[in-house]
């Protein structure tokens, strides 16, 4: 058979590519721990064919030299908490990890940038305390904007990670964006690491770096929640 034949049905060879990388990476963000996987392996052989550089060294381990270090923020979880007093010291702990390297993926990489994502993180999420909307999501039934057309499309797709992604439109993009499938199994933005990561994802869809370069906590507000909902909140953190 030739590559990706019969793996996806009816694929074409390009759409047989564009599945498998989606589905490579829902496999990739499910390597848990610190320590190295078989499947770490394997990912390496692959990534190195594809970039076309030669096999990896039997004394290196999985990905050694394979990408260029990216520098995390300089940010402790003393610090956080100092930042965030009622939150819960274990459930940041776990976090931080994860809003570093999302910090390190999006560039938000200088103190004003850090400043304004934490701040809107930690009152979407009420001092990093809740990573779904409290309330079930009756109200944005039908909502059409949001892409809810389906019955049940508002509870199923309330508002849930760091930043709130909410809506069957903005699940989907954000699911494709990091190769998971958002709309069968959206409770997955409650996971820390996709809980901050989406928040990236929405951070850099909307170049909300260059609105925190400019110190404008307003629009950067206005895009996050549609209005100025808790603007006095946020200018505070």
């Amino acid at each position: 058979r030739a590559p990706y034949q019969g793996s996806f049905p009816d694929a074409s060879l390009t759409v047989g590519r564009i599945k498998t990388a989606n589905r490579l990476k829902q496999l990739i963000i499910n390597i848990k721990g610190e320590g190295f996987q078989p499947q770490d392996a394997s990912v390496d052989e692959v990534l190195r064919s594809l970039s076309n550089q030669p096999p990896r060294s039997a004394e290196h381990q999985p990905y050694t030299r394979l990408f260029p270090e990216t520098p995390l923020p300089d940010l402790s979880l003393d610090q956080l908490l100092q930042i965030a007093p009622y939150a819960e010291p274990s459930r940041v702990a776990a976090l931080l990890p994860h809003l570093l390297l999302t910090m390190a993926l999006h560039k938000i990489n200088t103190p004003l940038r850090q400043s304004h994502f934490l701040s809107q993180l930690i009152h979407e999420s009420g001092s990093f305390n809740y990573l779904e909307e409290i309330d079930p999501g009756d109200y944005l039934e039908g909502r059409t904007d949001l892409g809810n057309i389906h019955p049940g499309d508002g509870r199923r797709y309330k508002g849930r990670g760091l930043i709130q992604i909410t809506g069957r439109t903005n699940y989907d993009a954000c699911g494709q964006a990091l190769g998971v499938d958002l709309l069968t199994y959206p409770e997955r933005l409650l996971d820390y690491d996709l809980a901050c990561l989406s928040a990236g994802w929405f951070w850099s869809k909307h170049d909300l770096n260059k609105l925190a370069d400019q110190n404008d906590v307003e629009w950067v507000t206005r895009t996050i929640n549609g209005g100025l909902n808790g603007f006095d909140d946020r200018k505070y953190y």
